[in-house]
């Protein structure tokens, strides 16, 4: 997935999350043509999800006007998350729209949102948290019931099918 400039600088400075005790899932999806993979933790409280990465092996052709629209209904149907989605970044050329959480959770210390970067063939689901005293921004786990992450799954695979 090409990012445009602005987001290939943000991801650049995001560090990678504590995720050990996480389990690494992948799936193959012949209907789709792709590959469902990432990593979790499941417990009594629910899903801490590290990442979701849903990848179309078969490329489709695609105009932004439709990832775009994709981009917008995906953000529309995924509403069970503590926080709404909206767009906040998009390249035309290298077909990628980049929805995060609007207003993201916040309190003293820190700043979170979910963060779901659109590709022509790939998605990729994860939460981010801001440190605000160390000014750092690092991955953490997205917390989840069962029932969510299924629908979540579900979502994603209907915006790249």
């Amino acid at each position: 997935m090409k990012l445009s400039r602005k987001a290939k600088r943000y991801d650049d400075s995001v560090l990678p999350g504590e995720f050990q005790g996480f389990e690494v899932f992948h799936r193959v999806d012949a209907e789709l043509e792709g590959t469902l993979e990432g990593f979790l933790r499941r417990s009594q409280d629910g899903v801490q999800l590290g990442e979701v990465v849903l990848e179309r092996h078969a490329p489709k052709k695609l105009s932004f006007a439709k990832l775009k629209n994709k981009a917008e209904a995906l953000s529309e149907q995924v509403n069970y998350l503590k926080e709404r989605l909206e767009i906040v970044d998009h390249d035309r050329r290298g077909m990628y729209i980049q929805l995060r959480s609007l207003p993201p959770y916040k309190d003293d210390t820190q700043i979170q949102f979910n963060e779901i970067s659109i590709g022509k063939n790939k998605i990729v689901v994860k939460r981010i948290a801001f440190y605000r005293k160390e000014e750092v921004k690092q991955q953490v786990p997205l917390q989840l019931s069962e029932r969510e992450l299924e629908r979540l799954l579900f979502d994603i695979r209907q915006a790249i099918a």
